[in-house]
């Protein structure tokens, strides 16, 4: 004669239970070694975590790339940044800008093509230039490009 067994659901899913609370509460014991603290991050460490995030700003299919310009006294400049807009779409691109002037960070201007040309400046500082695209005089969309002087 044969005989089955058979496992029952209920103590299935009790073990089942017992054995992710024993996991969760590994993880949350965490590594208590001295030998390895855990230090809070600078605000400098969460800040460039943060600007990565949202480092590139765009919208309606039009982008800028790189995004984000850094010039160091070992990158003075000037740099190219490629601007993209919506394939095959017919329009027109305003670029607008808190760079230059007073502030001095950098200029932005057309190149050739859909390039621009990024120029260090002489104060150091963040600023940004925003690129707005047009059809039929709507605005479609936008990119922005962060610009970092660090000279």
């Amino acid at each position: 004669m044969t005989t089955s067994r058979s496992v029952r659901p209920r103590s299935f899913f009790g073990a089942s239970a017992l054995l992710g609370a024993i996991a969760i509460l590994a993880g949350c014991a965490g590594n208590q070694s001295p030998m390895s603290p855990t230090a809070p991050q600078s605000a400098q460490s969460m800040q460039s975590s943060t600007m990565g995030f949202d480092a590139c700003r765009q919208q309606g299919g039009v982008r800028v790339t790189p995004c984000k310009v850094v010039f160091t006294a070992s990158n003075p400049g000037p740099d190219t940044v490629t601007l993209r807009t919506p394939h095959g779409a017919k329009g027109s691109v305003v670029e607008h800008d808190n760079c230059g002037g007073v502030s001095g960070v950098a200029t932005v201007t057309q190149g050739t093509g859909d390039t621009w040309t990024v120029t260090a400046g002489s104060t150091a500082g963040t600023c940004h230039a925003r690129f707005n695209y047009f059809n039929n005089g709507q605005k479609v969309g936008f990119a922005v490009l962060t610009i970092v002087n660090q000279i």
